[in-house]
């Protein structure tokens, strides 16, 4: 019995190795960040909140123009801050913390730069496109929802009262690339 050994020149292998490398190598990466997601997620409810992250601009229901700029929720904190400009003048700005605060997913306000005393638990599981933080106690807002419509349109709607009459104020925000 002959054994036949058929020999590659080592331009074929070496270009056969780097195909193998680039087409297997994303795929390893992408089933990875994947698992490792859904494992933070599980252990860490602020994760939940990714999709949000990235540079938004658009404007509120006032017409006023509004920018987001939301960070990724890394080590169990994500940062989100916020502007309102009338005719190219920083009317409001605000920095919004999500943390977990006792076991609950939390959103903690800083209108214009100062620490709100009232706190919005989440009311349920953040999904991948939706998330509602809720304060009964408060006037307005006692709900904020942040909704992914599309992959590069996010809709945040603040309800409430205001002097005992309803209402809303929704910033439909496109990403900036």
């Amino acid at each position: 019995m002959r054994t036949h050994i058929i020999y590659f020149p080592n331009s074929l292998m070496k270009l056969v190795a780097r195909f193998a490398f680039a087409v297997l190598a994303p795929v390893a990466l992408a089933v990875l960040a994947l698992a490792a997601n859904t494992t933070a997620t599980k252990s860490d409810p602020v994760a939940q909140l990714a999709f949000l992250t990235g540079h938004w601009r658009g404007t509120a229901a006032d017409g006023h123009a509004a920018e987001e700029i939301i960070s990724t929720p890394e080590g169990g904190v994500l940062l989100c801050t916020g502007r309102e400009f009338e005719r190219g003048k920083c009317v409001f700005f605000d920095l919004v913390v999500f943390v977990e605060k006792a076991g609950v997913l939390t959103l903690i306000p800083h209108p214009n730069g100062k620490l709100s005393p009232h706190t919005f638990p989440a009311t349920s599981d953040a999904t991948a496109k939706r998330a509602v933080f809720e304060n009964a106690a408060h006037d307005f807002p006692k709900k904020f929802v942040y909704e992914l419509i599309a992959p590069d349109h996010l809709r945040i709607t603040l309800t409430g009262t205001i002097k005992g009459e309803s209402a809303e104020d929704v910033f439909d925000l496109k990403r900036v690339p």
